[in-house]
């Protein structure tokens, strides 16, 4: 069999005619990737942009082709000819294909409409620790890394890797963003990585907002490799560090506007605030079956996908026996009815400084979400509210005291900042040129704090003087 024979090709609407090798092949028709065919890229963020049903399956295999345009502007790749000869297993044919396929698997894990349902399985595992119940953390993370180490049978990810000669265990730690190799987890995980060049060429193009639009040809070409002692680093050439930062730009502005700040994103919260209630009342998989059963029948793991939720959602409200305000948050999802905001300083977006500042606005925050439950309790005891503290913040990059604290023998070898090749040879952090704008901006970061109600709640609320309250900070 000559190594042409093991091509396969795949068109994208991003990046045209995507070649696949026999591993990555046999990965994509395996139930456990088809299966992202049938997961939304941006949740619920169709119902506010139409385009916005691009997939899963589609942005692994974008983050494919870039990883391997970007192996090939390092100098990091093999021919073509070896690459596709499947008896070529060498140290360098093996980095390179499994540098592609942590880009085909990074997502292997993702919960049905991506992070909407993830974070219901987030925010259950927290009140199970709170409760004192020991479980394991449940992430997409945590379940990709079962399924690329522990299916080792006929059809699962395990056994495919072992018969193409890829280590499990060296792939599962790159995916993870763990490995010992720095260079790979850059790749992969890094504020300039592969993942990010998709989504967000990806993300701009079905939404049709033009936010996430950059140059990647010319970013991709002025990326280079550098040395720290006998460690090899990502780093982007001096003359791209306008380019670079303005990659840093599109990034932040597309999560503060489209991705944290939206219509969509509240129907996310009702979605995963619905999903939480089944998981609470075992009417959907938990996250210790996924991982002990279910990714162990190809065939039933593949059925984990938006349609699951969906079929969920369907057989409740075809249901007699309902709790009142999941009923109400699943006839607004099913009919596109979106909850009123409550934007009123203190609880509105927020540009921090210092941890100090984030906790002091967390209190604040809490405090003005607490004294609105008091208040409903008295004016209305059925009314909802749900109230959201985003555990990370948007950003720009990290700053000096945050990189600091995690590589104290060497901040340059912190994974995630962007390291500059200037042209006398030397590696500094793009926050530390002296012209650099992240320089001043990685200080920021933009906190997004969210209360929602019904509009009925809203109106009782503007009717007692409770919004005009918060508004004149008079709130106890």
């Amino acid at each position: 069999m000559t190594p042409s024979s093991n091509r396969q090709v795949l068109y994208d609407n991003i990046h045209d005619a995507i070649a696949l090798t026999r591993v990555e092949s046999r990965v994509l028709k395996s139930a456990y990737y088809q299966r992202l065919k049938w997961i939304r890229q941006l949740g619920f963020s169709f119902y506010v942009f139409s385009g916005a049903t691009h997939t899963r399956f589609a942005h692994g295999l974008g983050v494919l082709h870039i990883m391997d345009k970007i192996l090939h502007s390092i100098g990091k790749a093999v021919p073509e000819v070896d690459l596709f000869d499947h008896h070529k297993n060498d140290e360098a044919t093996l980095f390179h294909r499994t540098m592609r396929l942590s880009a085909l698997l990074h997502d292997i894990g993702t919960f049905p409409f991506s992070h909407t349902i993830e974070l219901a399985y987030i925010n259950h595992w927290r009140q199970q620790r709170a409760h004192g119940v020991k479980v394991q953390m449940a992430n997409h993370e945590t379940l990709g890394q079962s399924i690329i180490l522990d299916t080792d049978f006929e059809g699962g990810i395990t056994r495919i890797l072992k018969e193409e000669g890829i280590d499990p265990a060296y792939l599962a730690a790159i995916i993870a963003g763990k490995s010992k190799d720095l260079l790979a987890n850059q790749l992969l995980h890094s504020d300039v990585d592969a993942d990010r060049m998709d989504y967000l060429l990806r993300d701009a193009h079905h939404t049709g907002i033009q936010l996430g639009l950059y140059d990647k040809d010319y970013l991709i070409n002025k990326l280079t490799i550098g040395k720290i002692g006998n460690q090899e680093v990502l780093c982007v050439q001096e003359e791209a560090v306008n380019t670079v930062e303005y990659f840093l730009l599109c990034r932040y502005s597309w999560y503060s506007q489209i991705i944290n700040d939206g219509t969509g994103y509240k129907f996310d919260l009702i979605a995963a605030k619905i999903y939480e209630y089944f998981l609470e009342n075992g009417m959907a998989h938990t996250f210790e079956h996924l991982v002990k059963k279910v990714i162990f029948n190809p065939n039933e793991y593949f059925t984990f996908n938006d349609s699951y939720f969906m079929a969920k959602l369907h057989e409740y409200l075809a249901g007699r026996m309902t709790h009142p305000m999941i009923r109400e948050l699943s006839e607004m999802l099913m009919g596109r009815h979106a909850p009123k905001q409550i934007k009123i300083s203190p609880v509105e977006p927020t540009l921090v400084q210092s941890e100090d500042h984030r906790q002091e606005l967390i209190r604040e925050v809490t405090k003005v979400a607490n004294w609105i439950k008091d208040e409903l309790r008295r004016l209305d005891p059925s009314a909802w509210m749900i109230f959201d503290i985003p555990s990370n913040d948007v950003m720009f990059t990290k700053n000096w005291e945050t990189i600091r604290k995690s590589n104290s023998a060497d901040p340059r070898l912190n994974r995630d900042a962007v390291k500059i090749l200037d042209r006398h040879g030397e590696i500094k952090l793009l926050i530390e040129v002296s012209n650099s704008l992240m320089k001043i901006l990685s200080q920021y970061r933009n906190f997004i704090p969210r209360i929602y109600v019904s509009t009925p709640t809203y109106e009782l609320l503007e009717r007692n003087g409770i919004l005009k309250a918060i508004r004149e900070k008079r709130y106890k």
